[in-house]
């Protein structure tokens, strides 16, 4: 079994997935995935390792779906836009039901079902008024997620000392 490294658009997250031996996949291919929030497009950051059949069963790794086509990749920007702009909207939502909240990006899964926001907050939040609310605003599924002040840094590519960019 095959397995590669793929780095995910948004959260700029790194994810090991097995591989069908008939693809040829190389470093920077698109690549569309099934994860837990849906079907999502990472990136293909290298070959990792090859490992035996026999401790696949070890493993819970998931397999890549496909490669993206060139008209797929296009569409990527216009997912972009759409996202970036219902961040803004959901940011004013936030703004006025939640202020605690602070709302850091949004972004869609390919097949454009579900709007995922990702926050950060210093304390616990109820933000069911606010997921009522936004529901109705976008009409499709949305759900919130809490990330760490460090994942913040790593997803907005903070910069520390000397104009050098934070790995996290």
């Amino acid at each position: 079994m095959n397995i590669i490294n793929i780095k995910f658009r948004k959260t700029k997250k790194v994810y090991p997935f097995m591989i069908n031996e008939t693809e040829n996949y190389k470093k920077g291919d698109y690549v569309l995935v099934d994860t837990i929030r849906g079907e999502q497009i990472g990136i293909v950051l290298g070959v990792a390792l090859n490992k035996e059949n026999s401790e696949q069963n070890d493993l819970k790794i998931r397999e890549v779906k496909r490669k993206l086509s060139k008209k797929e990749i296009e569409k990527l920007s216009e997912l972009d836009k759409k996202a970036d702009d219902a961040y803004f909207k959901c940011k004013k939502i936030v703004k006025k039901l939640l202020p605690e909240m602070n709302l850091v990006i949004g972004e869609y899964t390919f097949d454009e079902s579900k709007l995922i926001f990702y926050f950060t907050a210093n304390n616990r939040l109820d933000f069911r008024e606010l997921v009522k609310e936004v529901n109705k605003t976008f009409k499709k599924r949305v759900e919130f997620y809490q990330i760490k002040t460090n994942d913040e840094g790593r997803i907005l590519s903070a910069f520390g000392k000397y104009g050098r960019e934070i790995y996290w």
